[in-house]
């Protein structure tokens, strides 16, 4: 058993299984691991050929419906979440997993003049990778908590409220089929002049220098065809790629482990910032 519902522009979400009165899914295409684009070189005077790099392009997803009931309503209510060239968001889930992926509506075919119309709508997906619906946060703080109830502090053994450790770094795991992008959620509590954040394990590093003021909340996006680095201060919104230093590297979480750590203002300020990484697991199929 499977559950498909299709979410519109708006916000609106229709749930298209489950309700054989209206809706009759039979099929849907695109579900399957892509096919990868493998570049290669023949050698001159050989045999076999020369890789040179593959990659897997964009995803087609085709869902054929039949249309029950009150077949010019439910035609016509179809509409609202498929119209064409715009954006649409699928949620499919079935006993193993629970996903969703973005596209746009290429084409919505129905055979109107048959005694039972069939509605088969394609969607081009830029995105090939089908993404696990729960949202995985990971945090790293050099602040480690210290304090906890109950407690009892003895005359001249005092007790720490916390820790600084100067290299503390957080593990990341990916737990994907594929290598993904991420999010950079960071909230700074006190002026900070450059942010670094640190691949410990790739030696890749992205650098912000900018006067960040105590409240403000930067979002680095990191995800492919998304990136962006967008700082929010009083609920204004600024663009801060200008001030991302050359060099720096947006981030891609491998398969497995990714170590990161993190320098504000040379260190002296570290305690100031707090720093969340987040992303969803992702799927070639299911």
């Amino acid at each position: 058993m499977f559950t498909l519902k299709v979410e519109n522009t708006k916000g609106e979400i229709i749930e298209l299984t489950n309700n054989e009165e209206d809706y009759q899914v039979t099929d849907i295409k695109g579900l399957n691991p892509p096919n990868a684009n493998v570049n290669s070189s023949n050698y001159a005077n050989g045999d076999g050929f020369s890789f040179n790099n593959s990659r897997i392009p964009n995803r087609q997803v085709v869902i054929t419906i039949y249309v029950n009931g009150d077949i010019e309503t439910n035609r016509l209510r179809l509409y609202k979440y498929f119209r064409n060239k715009e954006w649409c968001k699928i949620y499919y889930k079935n006993e193993t997993r629970n996903i969703f992926i973005e596209g746009y509506v290429q084409t919505f075919e129905v055979s109107q003049f048959v005694q039972k119309q069939v509605a088969q709508i394609a969607i081009i997906c830029p995105d090939p990778y089908l993404k696990d619906l729960k949202t995985i946060v990971q945090s790293i703080s050099k602040v480690v908590k210290k304090f906890t109830f109950p407690f009892s502090i003895n005359k001249d053994e005092p007790i720490p409220f916390s820790v600084l450790e100067l290299e503390k770094s957080t593990n990341v795991i990916n737990d994907s089929e594929s290598k993904t992008g991420l999010i950079i959620n960071i909230e700074f509590m006190g002026t900070v002049n450059k942010l670094e954040i640190r691949n410990v394990d790739t030696g890749e590093k992205f650098i912000i220098e900018y006067a960040f003021m105590k409240n403000d909340k930067l979002v680095i996006n990191c995800n492919r065809g998304s990136k962006s680095a967008k700082l929010t201060r009083e609920a204004v919104e600024y663009n801060l790629i200008p001030h991302v230093k050359k060099g720096s590297s947006w981030f891609q979480l491998e398969v497995g482990d990714n170590n990161f750590s993190f320098l504000a203002d040379e260190g002296l300020d570290d305690m100031l910032v707090d720093i969340q990484f987040k992303y969803y697991k992702v799927y070639l199929g299911v």
